[in-house]
């Protein structure tokens, strides 16, 4: 029986100092392998970077609200009132409703009068129209293309020397832009101006 307290006591011995060798092996290889690694405080360098987004301030969005104001401005210009009578009233002091009478706007394209607007604002090709410019005078327009699918028309006046919109390239148009709409009152197109 002490023999064999003896082999066990000798087998709990042997297995403690194997246990023993092989974390002391372990910690060797930790030890030796994070030793060998190089950590360098001079190559890590922290530097700022500038947002590529503008900073906003009070001057910038001053600046950029006059920007905007001064090209509303100088395209209202460009914006016309249309009025179209289309049933056979003799006045628009009828009680015609606005649709009836085809009230709306348009915009100039060209310095020699054409003017870009909706078919069912100016009537179909050949139409007559009244167009009222930003500077109070009228004139006879007349539908001279129209497409009902696409709800447009154009008419030319008899006028020269016109301030007019430059249209741009839609192809360079992104989503997110900001976009204006710009139309005349109704309060425009008074009695006296048809």
């Amino acid at each position: 029986m002490k023999k064999r307290k003896k082999k066990s006591n000798l087998k709990k011995v042997i297995v403690v100092f194997i246990f023993l060798l092989l974390m002391w092996i372990f910690g060797f290889y930790l030890y030796v392998t994070y030793q060998n690694i190089e950590i360098n405080n001079n190559n890590y360098v922290a530097t700022k970077t500038q947002s590529t987004e503008n900073v906003q301030t009070v001057e910038k969005t001053e600046e950029n609200s006059k920007n905007i104001a001064d090209m509303l401005e100088e395209t209202t210009e460009k914006v016309v009132g249309i009025s179209k009578l289309k049933n056979a009233g003799n006045s628009i002091l009828s009680k015609s409703t606005e649709s009836e009478l085809g009230l709306g706007t348009g915009f100039i394209v060209t310095e020699d009068g054409y003017i870009v607007s909706n078919e069912h604002v100016t009537g179909a090709k050949y139409s007559k129209c009244y167009v009222t410019l930003e500077n109070g005078s009228t004139y006879d327009g007349t539908v001279v293309w129209s497409d009902s699918d696409l709800d447009l028309s154009i008419t030319k006046i008899n006028s020269k020397g016109l301030k007019y919109v430059n249209l741009a390239d839609s192809e360079q148009i992104r989503v997110g832009e900001t976009v204006y709409a710009i139309r005349k009152s109704n309060s425009d197109l008074n009695s006296e101006e048809l």
